[in-house]
């Protein structure tokens, strides 16, 4: 299975230069980004793969999710969580605020609200036959409804 789009597509819009160390992350991201799409279709009772050789749009849609993921997950790096910073030089002093993090994990990359929407995974409301909505006035109905039951 040929990864979506290459480590040098997704260097070459960063805003940093990387390293090859840091390069050969990039490379490990992807991998993990594209499982984390794939299980967030499966979730969903979908083929990714199979979605991706019949729609249109969605290659495009995942190479970008593709490239923000691991774009947030190499220039936030090792600071994933961290709110706020700061430090003194005259007789040492640091301080570092954490908070939850929404677009990065420890673990490498996230799928978040904003892009599970562009890969057309969020929405859509309940599926199915349903009866149809009780009527007003509902007391009439309620009394019918409950001596049934009674």
């Amino acid at each position: 299975m040929e990864p979506l789009i290459t480590a040098d597509e997704i260097a070459g819009v960063l805003p940093i230069d990387l390293d090859p160390a840091q390069l050969a992350k990039v490379d490990t991201l992807i991998g993990l980004a594209e499982e984390e799409i794939e299980l967030a279709f499966a979730r969903r009772g979908r083929d990714f793969r199979a979605e991706l050789a019949t729609t249109d749009w969605l290659g495009l849609a995942a190479r970008r999710a593709v490239r923000e993921m691991v774009g947030a997950a190499i220039i936030i790096g090792p600071n994933v969580g961290v709110k706020r910073a700061s430090s003194t030089t005259g007789p040492q002093s640091d301080s570092v605020e954490w908070h939850d993090p929404k677009a990065v994990s420890f673990g490498g990359v996230s799928l978040t609200d904003d892009l599970l929407e562009l890969l057309g995974l969020s929405g859509g409301g309940p599926r199915g036959r349903f009866p149809r909505p009780v009527r007003w006035p509902e007391e009439g109905v309620t009394r019918r409804v409950a001596s049934r039951w009674w």
